[in-house]
């Protein structure tokens, strides 16, 4: 714990260290910023590269960083843990962002957003809801989150780890799936008949919105009604790409409409 100077003012608070320069890391830097929450950054990429700051060990970059937040891709966490263990930094508390793993010495916070290529206005990064490891090791997860980030007002959900790879696979299917077909629904839109993107931003917006407002009501279309003959028609159009696949897949899980 930090002592209190004589002169009665508290001692700034520690930075928090950041590993990693993805997306996740440069959106979370901003959001903290936006909060003046104090920051140190280091990226094994960047240090690596031959005459670009490979002089700068992560105990140099790090210092005083009480937490670590590994921001990193998940097949990279355990080699970037270990290997911050050995240049210096054993003693400091880790935090991963995997929403699927659990890593042994690093705790799991799972901010559920997807975060794109431009940055997100301040109030935003607030709402983000963010999913906390839960295991005997972090029984009490949400105490344990404010009390590492206690200026983060995020609303903040107890994981369990065993539901973890579920969890994140429901997460990834219905941005992931969602984000691919609207590529393909653009791109078609803009190469077939000449329609921009502009122009047709309207639909997807009424999408999510219907979703949001009642998601037993959102899906219309000839799968909702039971258009077999319209189905079929879709699905011989389609016939070859990647989205008859997707298609059949819709049909599937729409269970119980009348398709």
């Amino acid at each position: 714990m930090r002592q209190v100077p004589e002169g009665g003012s508290t001692a700034a608070p520690a930075p928090f260290g950041f590993v990693g320069d993805g997306r996740l890391s440069w959106h979370w830097r901003h959001y903290f910023s936006s909060l003046g929450i104090p920051w140190k950054f280091w990226a094994r990429r960047r240090a690596d590269q031959p005459g670009a700051a490979g002089s700068v060990s992560p105990a140099q970059a790090l210092a005083g960083c009480d937490t670590v937040l590994l921001a990193v891709s998940d097949d990279a966490i355990e080699p970037v843990l270990e290997r911050l263990r050995s240049e210096g930094l054993r003693d400091r508390t880790f935090v991963h962002f995997s929403g699927a793993r659990s890593v042994a010495g690093a705790w799991g916070t799972h901010p559920l957003m997807s975060f794109g290529v431009a940055l997100y206005g301040p109030e935003f990064y607030r709402q983000i809801p963010i999913f906390v490891e839960e295991s005997p090791e972090w029984p009490d997860p949400i105490r344990r989150f404010h009390t590492l980030f206690p200026q983060l007002p995020n609303p903040c959900y107890a994981l369990p780890a065993d539901d973890k790879v579920f969890y994140h696979a429901l997460c990834a299917l219905a941005g992931g799936l969602t984000a691919v077909l609207w590529r393909d629904f653009f791109a078609e839109m803009a190469g077939r008949w000449n329609v921009p993107r502009a122009k047709l931003a309207c639909y997807p917006r009424r999408v999510v919105e219907n979703v949001l407002e009642s998601t037993d009501g959102a899906l219309t279309g000839p799968v909702a009604r039971g258009d077999a003959g319209t189905v079929r028609a879709h699905l011989e159009a389609l016939d070859g790409s990647p989205l008859a696949t997707a298609y059949q897949s819709l049909i599937a899980a729409a269970g119980r409409e009348r398709a």
